[in-house]
């Protein structure tokens, strides 16, 4: 009688262990199927949310390329308060970008596809910063055939990629090799002209800062000379060129030269007096 109790109580004892096993997996593979789907539907409604925004961007900067030339441009942009995206293929460089709440397109730049998506036919331009001159030249040429109005501003390496990318619509192109070697020889023969530079580049450092500002049609300036705007009194600045809408650069102009509307004033002064004269090339 005593045995039969025993194994009784074993089978129970067993059955409940079995029971409890199964239970545990059971749980077990939900919580993993919940999570599992908990992140799939955060991804999709991430993915729907950036795909919104970017369908929102109108007039904006498209960074193509988000390695080491990249960032500290798109740290500029965002402080200057430009709208813009950045479209990278490399997906480790997602939860980086994630990291630093960018808006962005993970695919080819080189492809239609993506620069749609990227909204190409809204934007302001494209800063052009692959890695290799190839893939920035087909780059170059395949932006400009979906928005001729783009301003496309490209980096090359190499001094023939330069002059073909100019030739397939290149706006400007940046070689950082020769920047690199005028700013070594620049440090060696006049260090004062280059500290200078540094400062008016760095805002942190200086509030003073180098602006370009446009003459407005039917603005208050236009078809004034320098001397009759009194710039210098009204606003603090310093008018170091003039751009002509013809694309004319005047060095250093007279107090006789005039400003015409699409004129585009190159002034040195601090950041409030900018904003005073961008208010008096406003129409």
């Amino acid at each position: 009688q005593r045995v039969r109790t025993a194994v009784r109580a074993f089978d129970l004892i067993t059955i409940l262990l079995i029971i409890g096993g199964l239970s545990t997996v059971i749980y077990a593979f939900t919580r993993i199927g919940q999570l599992v789907i908990e992140g799939e539907l955060m991804d999709i409604m991430g993915m729907r949310r950036m795909r919104r925004e970017l369908e929102k961007l109108q007039d904006h900067w498209i960074v193509c390329g988000y390695g080491r030339t990249a960032q500290p441009v798109v740290d500029g942009l965002i402080d200057e308060g430009h709208d813009f995206c950045v479209i990278e293929v490399d997906h480790a460089l997602e939860p980086e970008l994630q990291d630093d709440d960018l808006l962005y397109v993970i695919g080819d730049a080189t492809e239609e596809e993506t620069l749609r998506e990227a909204g190409i036919g809204r934007a302001k331009g494209l800063l052009v910063m692959l890695p290799d001159d190839p893939d920035n030249l087909y780059l170059t040429m395949t932006a400009k055939g979906l928005n001729p109005q783009a301003r496309v501003i490209a980096r090359a390496t190499d001094e023939a990629a330069e002059m073909k990318m100019r030739r397939v619509g290149a706006d400007e192109v940046v070689s950082p090799n020769k920047m690199a070697g005028q700013r070594v020889l620049a440090a060696a023969i006049r260090p004062t002209v280059l500290e200078f530079m540094e400062l008016v580049s760095h805002r942190e450092h200086l509030q003073l800062s180098l602006e370009q500002v446009e003459v407005q049609q039917g603005c208050g300036l236009d078809g004034l000379t320098l001397a009759d705007a009194e710039l210098r009194r009204r606003s603090s600045v310093i008018i170091v060129a003039i751009k002509r809408k013809d694309g004319e650069m005047v060095f250093n102009p007279r107090q006789a030269d005039s400003m015409e509307a699409g004129d585009v004033l190159l002034a040195l002064g601090e950041k409030q007096d900018i904003q005073t004269l961008a208010g008096l090339c406003q129409a």
